[in-house]
């Protein structure tokens, strides 16, 4: 008789233990469907913040555009260019700290690694703006008699083509080395 309400106890225990490993389990496998949805929700978070801060940026690149379009009317390619590139920079001035600051959450002061690797990013990204703007702008030209309107339609499809390339490099090149926590 002891021993059977001893085995009995022993039952009543592993049940509990089993219940409990299974609990554990169970917390577990939600604890990493809870963390996995943070990351994506963060992740789309920071990338609708770097879209906003593209536009900001693009605004001011499209406003340095029309001013300098404005001034000194052309309807040549390379005039564009040249154009775009000094609009680009006006734009890319904003883009860094913005992006650093509150795309990307860091705190410290912009490193030398990191002012180096974004200067490298303008610059290939004012190659590539140029390249995509000098294709467009002869494409265009055709169609477009308008100097501003053919500027600022070349111009745009320039910038829809280089905003995922962008995100890319300043995420995992440019701010790569600092804290991704702030992602909210």
């Amino acid at each position: 008789m002891l021993l059977n309400k001893q085995e009995g106890v022993i039952v009543i225990l592993r049940e509990r233990k089993e219940r409990q490993i299974q609990a554990t389990s169970s917390k577990n496998i939600s604890d990493t469907h809870i963390h996995r949805y943070h990351s994506w929700s963060s992740l789309l978070w920071q990338w609708f913040r770097y879209c906003l801060v593209g536009v900001a940026n693009t605004l001011i690149d499209v406003l340095v555009l029309n001013i300098l379009l404005w001034c000194f009317p052309t309807t040549q390619v390379h005039i564009l260019v040249i154009y775009n590139s000094l609009a680009y920079i006006g734009g890319a001035a904003s883009s860094f700290f913005l992006n650093k600051y509150w795309t990307f959450g860091h705190k410290q002061r912009p490193t030398t690694q990191e002012v180096r690797r974004f200067l490298l990013n303008m610059l290939l990204e004012i190659l590539s703006s140029n390249g995509l703007l000098w294709l467009i702008g002869n494409a265009l030209h055709p169609f477009l008699a308008n100097a501003m309107l053919w500027g600022n339609a070349s111009k745009l499809l320039a910038v829809v083509a280089n905003t995922v390339l962008s995100y890319l490099i300043l995420r995992f090149w440019v701010f790569a080395s600092g804290p991704q926590k702030r992602l909210k």
